[in-house]
């Protein structure tokens, strides 16, 4: 009998930098320099979280937070619901937006920049594990109100494994990566919305 190797998600170090380098290379068309690493796992260390079978680094997630005016981002509109259906134009964007902005209202948000597995290793729950414990310091370390991420329309594993999560589909950026394919960005509200942003 083959007993089940064990999965230890754990934050990064930075010595672990290159080994989630490699992991990115692997699975990843989209690849970021040291710098790009050292700077995310620096300032939001409790955001950055590797993946481990066996002392082997297998996958990793990796967060940012950033502050932001974008009803989009904060999860209070979405423009593909706008665009399937034109009559909640302003249920769906204007009003929210109109909101946001008369208040002046900025809001903490989680931007999920990267989360890979190496291929070998996956289907083993393990993308899952990286990706609730990036929703739980999101929310509880960095006190974000939503999360965001950016996944190729193509990417039907990934977004469905998002929307197992509560993530919505609520923008498309065209050409977003560098061999032309648009993303979608998804969104999960981490809070509830704020009654000041309630419509009465």
């Amino acid at each position: 009998m083959v007993l089940k190797e064990e999965v230890i998600i754990r934050n990064a170090t930075e010595i672990d930098i290159p080994a989630v380098m490699e992991v990115n290379m692997k699975s990843l068309p989209e690849n970021y320099w040291y710098g790009f690493y050292l700077h995310i796992l620096k300032n939001w260390p409790e955001a950055f979280f590797v993946a481990e079978v066996d002392g082997k680094i297998v996958g990793y997630a990796m967060s940012r937070i950033e502050t932001t005016s974008d009803p989009v981002l904060l999860g209070l509109a979405n423009e593909l619901e706008r665009k399937r259906n034109p009559r909640g134009l302003f249920n769906s964007i204007l009003e929210p937006l109109k909101s946001v902005l008369t208040k002046g209202y900025y809001g903490k948000v989680a931007h999920l920049v990267s989360i890979a597995v190496l291929e070998e290793y996956r289907r083993r729950g393990i993308g899952s594990k990286l990706l609730e414990n990036s929703i739980r310091a999101a929310l509880e370390i960095y006190d974000a109100e939503s999360m965001y991420l950016e996944v190729r329309v193509s990417n039907e594993p990934a977004i469905r494994l998002y929307e197992k999560y509560g993530f919505k589909k609520v923008r498309i950026i065209k050409g977003y990566y560098m061999d032309g394919e648009d993303a979608y960005v998804m969104v999960k509200r981490l809070k509830e919305i704020p009654e000041t942003l309630k419509e009465s």
